[in-house]
């Protein structure tokens, strides 16, 4: 053993952080409070590892974001480099084996396949709605879409889902997530999911490739192990099963993602999993002051699905948190905007800045703000680069290379640029080909009956242009980009559109280009695939780098694992946080109360929180009723700033009226609503036009703003305003 670099490891750690890396075998569990140095335990707890003699081909280090991923790579390589080594993301880790030595051929995949992003998968299932002769404005493609990855995330198929629930939807849904799935079949394609269902089928059918990675992942690390799902779950059970050298590390109050299949029962129940597992506490934070730790712990005290911690800190005590009151979003945003330009001209940057919300529509007028007043901002998760029109057009004749029977790549592509090929041509030609058992790419070189004159000659082209195209050698990439936007003159295409926007794209697609050059130069080695395979694996805060001299703006969401200085979370209100969907059951609850948790303890030195007395919500200005949670942070250090100056003339503008009291119902009551049917009054909250009930209804609970809810006591009465 080295003992420089041992000492390296080892130094400025705490005792607790020493017991978590020096632990060598058997399963292991962190329970890592926010701002603990989580990310510096598990980096060094990897050098630990291979300075014991652990081969770096013998460690699997998994991460959520390929952000994070990055990061812990860059730190492992302070100690050593680490060829052999796999950190990434669970997505990526499942394409890698499933690749590998053609594994996935087992299930009757090419290892050419395609990997469908959201995009490409609501295109396929609206190809699927069309087919079943299921009309797309009822059965929406986007909650068909969330019904098959939850599917998906639970391990359950087409069947399955129709056993758990027999319902008119289900049915529906059941059919769509049948055809969906032998569409991707006939495509060669995975979407997301199932990159993890189909690794867990082949580790369960094939035990030789299970037997070959239980002995390549000897040791196996699994960061923000409450993010899980059950498909990572059974994943993380299959590889540990036979050395048990398991070290999950997380916080279940940061678990955010239970709408996205997240089960917060994994990291809970990890000692059940595992009752010889090691267990070892992180409480002393290192980002936060003492005041902003203690209102994120004051308020997630209040959740009971939780391991009780103290968390700590020897940081300074901080100042106190302005909790401000205005009028509505828009003075709310100019309120922001001041105390942003307050803090530059104390000398913060405004990288060090970030303003947090919990819906994304809530970005737009603090937008306005900050361009008014010329103030630099950069949203995180906005429409991503790679999901752009003109990006996907060109990465679609990437892909068609790749894998030639993509047909969802071939559909976006066969008339981009436009070459006279119609829908009712090009629906010909599908059914030749499925009738001739020809690959559509292949049968536009064919003669097609009833095909003739413009269109013949539109297919024709496009079959020459792929014959030039696959003259081109596959790597490098940046070279191969090149040749597509010559060879389908695709520049002068988006030159011949004269929107407005028409610049952007065409720089768009020079940025297209400068990434597959960096591709090519940081990848000697690499491939077309795995550029494409990175391009459909990269995530919405992949595009903040920190360094941007500019306000951060992004969901409460997308920051989870962020710090900045300075932190505005806004819209403290019921209805938005917590959010009106999701305050059904008491589960939901203690998960918006989690993200907030999560917003606050981003927050390193000055934090403040909004709410608005009114806001623009579906085109109607709708009183608004302060959340919850502010009721449940220390009154002592979190101070209320009433910024509200309505005056006549904003009564005016806006077309408000001022409260009128109406009569409140009793808890208890049962009414009725003409959409959710009969329910019982369960609370009341507010008084005048804020006036709010909580109703149990047979579709749920529902929280009811009385002035617009059209809610009727049996008797008949309402609380309705005209």
């Amino acid at each position: 053993m080295t003992k420089k670099i041992l000492s390296n490891i080892l130094d400025d750690v705490t005792e607790p952080q020493r017991e978590a890396i020096t632990h060598l075998e058997g399963p292991l569990q962190v329970l890592a409070g926010a701002g603990s140095g989580k990310t510096r335990v598990i980096t060094r707890r990897v050098c630990y590892l291979i300075e014991n003699g652990v081969d770096p081909y013998n460690i699997l280090a998994i991460t959520f974001t390929n952000k994070a991923a990055a990061e812990m790579k860059e730190r492992v390589a302070q100690y050593y480099s680490h060829p052999g080594m796999w950190i990434s993301t669970f997505h990526s880790m499942c394409a890698r084996i499933l690749r590998t030595d053609a594994n996935i051929e087992r299930l009757g995949f090419s290892r050419y396949f395609s990997i469908y992003d959201t995009t490409d998968t609501l295109g396929v299932i609206k190809t699927a709605l069309k087919e079943l002769e299921l009309d797309p404005t009822h059965w929406k493609p986007a909650s068909l879409a969330a019904t098959i990855s939850d599917a998906k995330n639970r391990l359950v198929g087409p069947e399955g889902l129709l056993k758990e629930k027999s319902g008119y939807y289900h049915q529906v849904a059941s059919r769509v997530y049948e055809k969906y799935q032998s569409m991707l079949r006939a495509n060669n394609a995975l979407d997301f999911d199932d990159l993890q269902v189909k690794l867990i089928q082949l580790f369960t059918e094939h035990h030789d490739v299970l037997d070959r990675y239980h002995e390549k992942f000897l040791f196996i690390l699994i960061d923000e192990y409450q993010d899980t799902n059950f498909a990572q779950y059974a994943l993380q059970r299959l590889l540990a099963k036979k050395y048990r050298n398991v070290c999950v590390t997380g916080d279940p109050d940061q678990s955010i993602y239970g709408w996205r299949g997240a089960n917060l029962g994994n990291i809970l129940e990890f000692e059940n999993d595992y009752p010889d597992a090691k267990v070892v506490w992180l409480e002393q934070n290192y980002r936060s002051t003492k005041y902003i730790l203690r209102a994120a712990s004051e308020l997630i005290v209040h959740n009971k699905m939780r391991k009780p911690k103290g968390l700590w800190t020897e940081n300074p005590e901080g100042k106190t948190i302005p909790l401000v009151y205005t009028d509505d979003e828009r003075t709310e945003a100019e309120e922001i905007t001041s105390r942003i330009k307050k803090l530059s001209e104390e000398g913060k940057k405004y990288s060090e800045m970030a303003i947090f919300y919990r819906t994304n529509a809530q970005s737009r007028v603090l937008e306005a703000a900050l361009r008014k007043e010329g103030i630099p901002y950069f949203i995180v998760g906005a429409v991503e680069f790679y999901r752009r029109k003109e990006i996907k057009d060109i990465l679609s004749y990437l892909k068609l290379l790749v894998n030639p029977v993509d047909q969802s790549a071939f559909d976006r592509v066969i008339n981009t640029p436009p070459r006279g090929i119609g829908q009712g041509s090009l629906d010909k030609l599908k059914a030749w080909a499925a009738a001739e058992g020809t690959k559509l790419l292949d049968a536009t070189a064919c003669e097609i009956p009833g095909i003739r004159g413009k269109v013949a000659k539109g297919l024709k082209s496009f079959a020459a242009l792929f014959s030039k195209l696959n003259e081109i050698p596959a790597y490098p990439v940046a070279a191969l980009v090149t040749g597509i936007l010559t060879e389908t003159k695709y520049i002068s295409y988006l030159e011949d559109d004269s929107g407005e926007k028409t610049l952007e794209r065409i720089a768009n697609v020079e940025e297209l280009v400068n990434a597959a050059e960096e591709y090519d130069r940081d990848h000697p080695d690499g491939s077309l695939n795995d550029f494409l395979e990175r391009v459909a694996l990269v995530q919405d805060i992949d595009t903040w780098d920190g360094h941007t001299e500019a306000v951060a703006l992004m969901t409460l969401h997308a920051a989870k694992g962020l710090e900045f200085p300075a932190v505005f979370i806004c819209g403290l209100e019921e209805g938005l946080l917590p959010h009106s969907q999701s305050t059904q059951t008491e589960s939901e609850l203690e998960e918006e109360r989690r993200l907030l948790y999560v917003g606050i303890t981003r927050t390193k030195e000055e934090l403040v929180l909004s709410h608005v007395k009114r806001r623009s919500r579906f085109g109607a200005v709708i009183p608004s009723i302060p959340s919850r949670f502010i009721d449940e942070l220390p009154k002592d250090i979190v101070i209320e700033e009433d910024r509200t100056v309505l005056t006549t003339d904003l009564v005016r503008e806006h077309k408000l009226e001022y409260p009128v009291d109406v009569e409140a119902p009793v808890p208890g009551e049962r009414v009725r609503h003409p959409k959710f049917g009969i329910g019982r009054v369960v609370e009341t909250t507010g008084y005048g036009k804020s006036l709010m009930a909580v109703v149990d209804f047979p579709v749920g609970r529902k929280t009811l703003l009385l002035e617009y809810a059209r809610l009727e006591r049996l008797s008949g009465n309402t609380w309705t305003h005209k």
